[in-house]
């Protein structure tokens, strides 16, 4: 247990920090009625079958924007938004299946980052490799770690070295067992945080100082420039209906500078750790690896 909330403490440092975009926009608890406004166009955009309309509408529900807090309508939201292809809405329902008491699922989790994962979504692949490698609440399985993790590492995931050094450390990390982790890191070798406490510090820490508080969704511009440019994107296209969306409708930008495919807050994925690994040795951890390039 003792390395298991280690690894807990590791991963909780590497998710603070401030995001790498030019701006934020916080969706947050908002009865206003400029926001009560932004919510009923969403639900009738939502209720015509737009995936994009449905994960924003699912996070309005999630922070009270424009209406009451209703995690229960929010993962309705997000897993319909799932339904017709959305990444971010097969990520966020995974989250709630794992961080919420009352929605908890760990199968119905694993199900739906899985979704994520084959989408391309890198911290859903992460997750999934923590999963199988943990043996507290679920069969460990070195295989299904080792398939989900080469997925994490061909897609940069910035979180994946600390894990694969808490791997390392538990002695269990070879090519028998992790013959495609292997393969990925001989392909494209990365810096662990162990080699970086040798390294030179020549990186600025200003933006790391700023811990944030609150969830965010990073985005370009502000939250209402962002409402509506994706409003006007939905005015001008159809309803999935069927088909499947995995990437940014509105012409001209991409899916980091969209609401409905942007980023998962830290925050979530923080929880997400604990409720797998546990959540203990956090300062221990904060002394121990402070500094290391990453965190």
């Amino acid at each position: 247990m003792k390395t298991i909330t280690k690894l807990a403490a590791i991963l909780f440092f590497s998710t603070i920090g401030t995001n790498s975009f030019a701006a934020t926009a916080t969706i947050s608890a908002c009865q206003e009625e400029v926001c009560k406004d932004y919510f009923k166009q969403y639900k009738k955009y939502a209720r015509l079958g737009y995936a994009d309309a449905m994960v924003t509408l699912a996070e309005l529900y999630y922070y009270g924007h424009g209406t009451e807090k209703n995690i229960k309508k929010a993962l309705k939201q997000y897993k319909s938004s799932a339904k017709y292809g959305s990444v971010k809405g097969q990520f966020k329902t995974a989250m709630i299946y794992l961080n919420n008491d009352e929605h908890r699922d760990l199968d119905d989790g694993i199900k739906y980052l899985k979704k994520a994962a084959r989408n391309g979504h890198d911290t859903a692949s992460l997750l999934l490799g923590i999963i199988y490698f943990s043996s507290d609440n679920h069969k460990q399985d070195f295989k299904e770690a080792d398939k989900w993790l080469a997925k994490a590492h061909k897609k940069k995931n910035k979180k994946i070295p600390a894990f694969i050094e808490h791997i390392k450390s538990t002695g269990n990390f070879n090519a028998n067992n992790f013959p495609d982790l292997t393969a990925a890191i001989e392909e494209n070798p990365i810096q662990i945080a162990s080699e970086a406490k040798q390294a030179p510090k020549n990186v600025s820490t200003a933006s790391s100082s700023k811990k944030q508080k609150v969830e965010v969704i990073t985005v370009y511009g502000s939250l209402i420039d962002m409402f509506d440019a994706q409003l006007a994107s939905l005015r001008n296209t159809y309803p999935e209906k069927g088909a499947q969306n995995t990437g940014s409708r509105i012409a001209g930008k991409t899916c980091a500078q969209t609401l409905a495919c942007g980023t998962t807050s830290d925050e979530d994925f923080t929880r997400g750790v604990r409720n797998i690994m546990g959540d203990q040795a956090v300062a221990m951890f904060h002394e121990e690896f402070r500094g290391t390039a990453g965190f």
